[in-house]
C-alpha cells in the first residue's frame, strides 16, 4: 500500500516537447511531431510517436524481429509488413518507486523484457525494448516529479504494433475463445519463468486482495459493503486453499487495453504492458483477464453494434478455452469466481483512491462505473453456483 501511495506522488513530470528530446538524447530517434501523444496510464508516462527515418536494425535484431513475425504467423495471427513495427514506438520514463530500484539495480524491468521475449517466442507479439545509443535496453533521466524534485527516472523504448485494442471490437464469443487461448499461452510461456525481482509485494497481486480493505474508504459509502463481502468471501474461501495453488510469474493485467486483435476482431496478435508482472497463483492470469471482459460487457456501443454475450457464456467461452490449453486443478475451479470478484473489487478500490490522488486523469475513471455493474452481476450469483455454471455451461458459436 505505501508503494502505491509513493507511485502516484512520484509519477514523473514532462512534457511532449521533453519526450521527443529524450528520444532523440537516449535513441538518436528522429520524432516526427504529429504523430507524438500521450497515453493514459496510472503511474508512468508513457509517449507513442512515429520516427523517421528508423534507425538501422543491428543484424541481431533484424534476425529476431523475422522471428517474432515467424512465430506470430505460425500461431495463426498476421505478421505485421516489413518495417511496420520498427517506424512506431512508445516511450515510457518510469515513476520514481520502480525507477529507484531499476536505476541502480534494474531487475523489475529486466525481468519484464524477459518475459516479453519468452510470450514472443511462445508466438504472441509483445515488444522488444530497443536498445538506446549506448546499447542499453534501460535507460536514465532526471526529470522532475509534482513536487519539483529532481529524480532519476527509469526509461525505455518499446516497438509499437499498429493494431486495434481488445476494447475496440465487439466481445464476441469466438474473440472470447481466442483469448483464453492467449491467456493460457502466455501462462505456458511464463509458467518455468522465475526472476527475484518477480517475488514482491503488490497492491494488484490477488493474493494480497485482503489488503484493499485500506482503501475502501475512497469508495461511496453505499458501495463500501459489497466490497467487504468480496474481501470477506477471499479469506474464507481463497486462503484456505491458496498452499495448494500453483505459483507462476504471471502477466497480470490481460485487460481490454493489453491485448492486441486483428482488424476483424477474431484473432489475438499480441500483448502489451508487463508492468503489473509478478509471481503469484498461476489461476490469477485467468481470473484477471476474465473479471476484464465482464467489464467489456458493460460497455456503451454503438446503436448498430451486435449484442454481447450474457456473462456465463462469456466467461465460460473463456475459462474453457484456457482450460483446454491450461488445465484448471479443483482448487483452481473453486477459488475462480471469487478472484474474479476480488479483481474487480481491488479495480475498483485502487481506481476511486487513485482519482482522490490524481482528479484528472480520466483514464483511472474508465472502469468505475461499468466495473461496479460487472461486480453487482458476478455477486448475483453464489460463488459455488458460478464454478458449476462455468463448468456445465455447453460451449455456443
Amino acid at each position: 500500500m505505501e508503494d502505491e501511495s509513493l507511485r502516484k506522488a512520484e509519477k514523473p513530470q514532462l512534457e511532449l516537447s521533453d519526450a521527443a528530446a529524450l528520444a532523440a538524447e537516449l535513441y538518436g530517434l528522429t520524432v516526427e511531431l504529429s504523430s507524438l501523444k500521450e497515453l493514459d496510464s496510472y503511474d508512468d508516462r508513457n509517449f507513442y510517436f512515429r520516427a523517421t527515418p528508423p534507425p538501422p536494425p543491428s543484424a541481431a535484431a533484424a534476425a529476431e524481429e523475422s522471428l517474432d513475425a515467424n512465430a506470430v504467423a505460425a500461431a495463426g495471427g498476421a505478421a505485421p509488413p516489413d518495417g511496420a513495427v520498427a517506424r512506431h514506438y512508445v516511450l515510457k520514463v518510469h515513476n520514481g518507486v520502480e525507477s529507484q530500484a531499476c536505476c541502480h539495480a534494474p531487475a523489475l524491468l529486466e525481468a519484464q523484457n524477459e518475459a516479453m521475449a519468452l510470450v514472443r517466442a511462445a508466438g504472441l507479439w509483445a515488444p522488444r525494448a530497443l536498445p538506446s545509443s549506448r546499447g542499453r535496453l534501460i535507460e536514465t533521466a532526471t526529470r522532475p516529479l509534482a513536487s519539483a524534485t529532481p529524480r532519476d527516472h527509469a526509461v525505455r523504448c518499446l516497438p509499437f504494433r499498429p493494431a486495434k485494442l481488445l476494447g475496440d471490437v465487439p466481445p464476441s464469443l469466438p474473440l472470447l475463445r481466442a483469448l483464453g487461448a492467449a491467456a493460457a499461452r502466455v501462462a505456458a510461456a511464463l509458467r518455468a519463468y522465475d526472476h527475484p525481482a518477480a517475488r514482491r509485494a503488490f497492491l494488484w497481486d490477488l493474493a494480497h486482495a485482503a489488503d484493499v480493505a485500506a482503501l475502501l474508504h475512497h469508495l461511496p459509502e453505499e458501495r463500501r459493503p459489497a466490497v467487504q463481502q468480496v474481501l470477506d468471501e477471499f479469506g474464507a474461501v481463497v486462503l484456505p486453499l491458496a498452499p495448494r495453488l500453483e505459483q507462476a510469474v504471471i502477466h497480470g493485467d490481460l485487460n481490454d487495453q493489453n491485448v492486441l486483435v486483428d482488424e476483424e476482431g477474431a484473432q489475438v496478435l499480441g500483448v502489451i504492458d508487463f508492468g503489473d508482472m509478478v509471481r503469484t497463483w498461476r489461476v490469477n492470469e485467468i481470473a484477471i483477464t476474465a473479471a476484464y471482459v465482464l467489464i467489456m460487457l458493460q460497455y456503451d456501443r454503438r446503436a448498430d453494434a451486435p449484442e454481447p454475450p450474457d456473462a456465463a457464456s462469456a466467461l465460460a467461452t473463456l475459462i474453457r478455452s484456457y482450460n483446454e490449453h491450461m488445465p484448471l486443478t479443483e482448487d483452481e475451479w473453486a477459488v475462480l469466481p471469487t478472484l474474479i470478484s476480488c479483481r474487480l473489487a481491488t479495480s475498483l478500490s485502487v481506481g476511486a483512491y487513485s482519482s482522490s490522488k490524481d482528479p484528472d486523469n480520466e483514464y483511472l475513471k474508465l472502469t468505475l462505473v461499468p466495473g461496479w455493474k460487472a461486480l453487482q452481476g458476478m455477486r448475483s450469483v453464489p460463488s459455488p453456483k458460478w464454478t458449476e455454471l462455468l463448468q456445465s455451461t455447453p460451449p455456443t458459436s
